[in-house]
């Protein structure tokens, strides 16, 4: 279960907010919020209820990226989960196209997405320019390829609202990566890149382009993250 609730603290541009509700079993688990600008996104989530006793989790993530083709410039989280605290932060230097994670320093190309930047991308351009591609993607220094598919339009319900939304499909496979740097996850960013795990993303057709609606399915569980208001 800790697993299971821990793959959606991160599945979620003028500064805009949006906030999230994330729900296991219908039974509300995880707030989140993330406040972007035209080439930032920072996140907040936080347990609640019953799992904040469990599994206390007080995460922040933040990454600034290079708008014109959504490339990683710097990347900073501060994790707090239980008695577990650390800090992790990553520079992209593009004169010799490398990222330096504290001592180590990887290959990258600039075009390097994260799952962040792949989230402002999705709410930023039309489909037709990021359908169906592969984009390469750096996740805590883990070289990965990620693509999103579009499967297709249906609505969304948010207490008394409709929303037409363009439904996707988000696939990550692991690369061969000689250069990664040794494992330094949270829970989120250790699981979101399970080969078992089905993800899936609604964002507003029109209007703001708002993700209105993620989830991920493991093992035949559905874990559900709405936003909060329209």
């Amino acid at each position: 279960m800790k697993r299971l609730l821990n793959l959606m603290l991160f599945y979620f541009c003028s500064i805009q907010a949006q906030e999230y509700k994330i729900t296991f079993f219908s039974i509300p688990t995880v707030d989140v919020k993330m406040v972007f600008d035209n080439n930032s996104i920072q996140f907040n989530v936080q347990t609640v209820g019953l799992v904040n006793i469990m599994w206390p989790t007080d995460n922040q993530y933040s990454v600034t990226y290079d708008s014109s083709h959504y490339g990683l410039i710097n990347y900073e989280k501060i994790i707090k989960q239980g008695a577990t605290q650390y800090k992790v932060a990553a520079v992209y230097e593009g004169h010799d196209s490398t990222l330096h994670y504290e001592e180590k320093i990887l290959t990258r190309i600039p075009e390097i997405q994260t799952i962040f930047s792949l989230l402002a991308r999705i709410q930023k351009e039309s489909v037709a320019t990021f359908d169906t591609k592969w984009f390469p993607m750096d996740h805590d220094g883990e070289l990965y390829s990620a693509r999103f598919l579009w499967a297709d339009t249906s609505t969304i319900s948010i207490a008394n609202s409709t929303i037409l939304c363009d439904h996707y499909r988000l696939d990550i496979k692991a690369q061969d990566d000689v250069t990664s740097t040794p494992e330094q996850s949270d829970y989120f960013m250790n699981n979101i890149v399970s080969p078992e795990v089905v993800r899936q993303i609604w964002v507003e057709r029109n209007g703001l382009r708002r993700i209105i609606q993620a989830t991920v399915k493991i093992y035949g569980i559905n874990i559900i993250a709405k936003i909060d208001h329209v």
